[in-house]
């Protein structure tokens, strides 16, 4: 298994790093991106810092970023991640950059993670795919099903798991911003068994039998649809962008599960004054059926409700929203801050805004792909039950 793994990230990283290469004469700009032209500057008349930045910038595009994260419940994570983007097509200047995504990395409670990434834009936007691969060992924590738990009743679980997730849509409209097609979700969840021993009680998936708690199949086909007026794919300034997903889990599509899935996210961006932006998300998820216990909807992660450990709060529905404040410092440097709130129940019923979960935090942003506005990210997130997390990424959260 990690002789094919070590493969796979091998053939990605060399893809990537010459399709960037190859793309370097082709890249033009075009309403989603800003170039920068330092090259029309005579070198003599460049800072030392920003003869360093031009220098760390084509780095970047070749070399993989060491990555370090801590979160309360996984601990340090130490990986590598490499982030390009480029235009594929040449001679096509109206579609945005392509990106794509590797990362791999291990911490010290025993995870081991693989993933690998892409947005493809084509045919002047009028195509987009999206795909995503993972291979996960994960140990990690959870505190049960439901809206009123407690960090101290964390059970540690072990999973292994693969996914594969697939997204294609097409452009409905002459403006590009109307989009539907059909997306697609596999999750093999190989092994799943309890590691707390001490309990002093049965754990959790062991004495309620939860579907899935000894792991499965979910495998499922859906509809989705996408309104997207952002003056940016990656870094928006301005604009709004909604989408809408239907999925259908059932024994036709292989999986052990039948259970429907529905997913609502909407975003806004106002850029108020110079290059600041008042960034807003909502977001909501419903599952319905005889739903695993791993495809509940899940507060936290890394850009949603940050500060909290992805899926230690869980149930069939999920609501939560987000605000964020954007702000350039100096140069290729920036400022953010964001707060939080959200709940999960069994359906929306059940739902009231007593009970919420609060996160905020505070990052910084750094520029590392100029022609394409791509920035690293570094989080700092802080929930509630003394919860909180350091979250590095590239692009921003929503």
């Amino acid at each position: 298994m990690y002789k094919h793994l070590i493969l796979i990230i091998f053939i990605f990283l060399v893809t990537s790093t010459f399709a960037q290469i190859e793309g370097k004469e082709e890249l033009n700009p075009n309403k989603q991106t800003t170039t920068i032209k330092t090259d029309s500057i005579a070198p003599d008349s460049l800072s030392m810092f920003q003869r360093f930045n031009k220098k760390a910038e084509a780095l970047f595009k070749v070399l993989p970023f060491p990555m370090v994260s801590y979160s309360t419940e996984t601990g340090s994570v130490f990986g590598l991640a490499k982030y390009n983007m480029v235009n594929l097509v040449k001679g096509d200047t109206i579609s945005s950059a392509s990106s794509f995504s590797g990362l791999v990395s291990i911490s010290t409670e025993g995870q081991f993670k693989v993933v690998l990434g892409s947005n493809l834009y084509l045919n002047q936007n009028k195509l987009i795919l999206n795909g995503e691969v993972q291979y996960v060992e994960y140990p990690e924590y959870i505190l049960g099903i439901g809206n009123d738990v407690k960090r101290e009743d964390a059970e540690r679980i072990k999973t292994k798991r693969i996914v594969f997730k697939n997204k294609a849509l097409y452009a409905l409209n002459k403006s590009k911003t109307f989009y539907a097609g059909i997306t697609q979700e596999y999750k093999n969840y190989l092994i799943v068994e309890s590691l707390s021993e001490d309990l002093g009680r049965t754990p959790y998936l062991d004495s309620t039998m939860y579907p899935g708690y000894e792991g499965g199949i979910s495998s499922g086909f859906g509809l989705t649809a996408i309104f997207d007026k952002r003056d940016h794919k990656y870094n928006a300034m301005n604009g709004v962008f909604a989408s809408a997903s239907f999925m259908a889990f059932g024994k036709a599509f292989g999986t052990d599960f039948n259970y429907n899935s529905f997913e609502f996210d909407f975003r806004a961006f106002y850029n108020p004054w110079f290059k600041h932006v008042i960034a807003l998300q909502l977001y909501t998820q419903q599952n319905a059926g005889n739903v695993p216990f791993y495809s509940l909807g899940q507060i936290g992660g890394t850009n949603r409700m940050r500060g909290y450990y992805l899926g230690a709060i869980r149930d069939k529905v999920i609501a939560d929203s987000q605000i964020e404040y954007r702000m350039p410092i100096w140069s290729i440097f920036g400022v953010t801050a964001f707060a939080s709130a959200g709940r999960v129940a069994e359906n929306y019923s059940d739902m009231s805004l007593d009970g919420l979960w609060y996160a905020g935090g505070v990052g910084l942003r750094i520029m590392v792909d100029s022609a394409h506005r791509a920035n690293l990210r570094i989080d700092f997130g802080w929930g509630q039950q003394n919860a909180k997390a350091l979250v590095i990424g590239f692009t921003e959260a929503f």
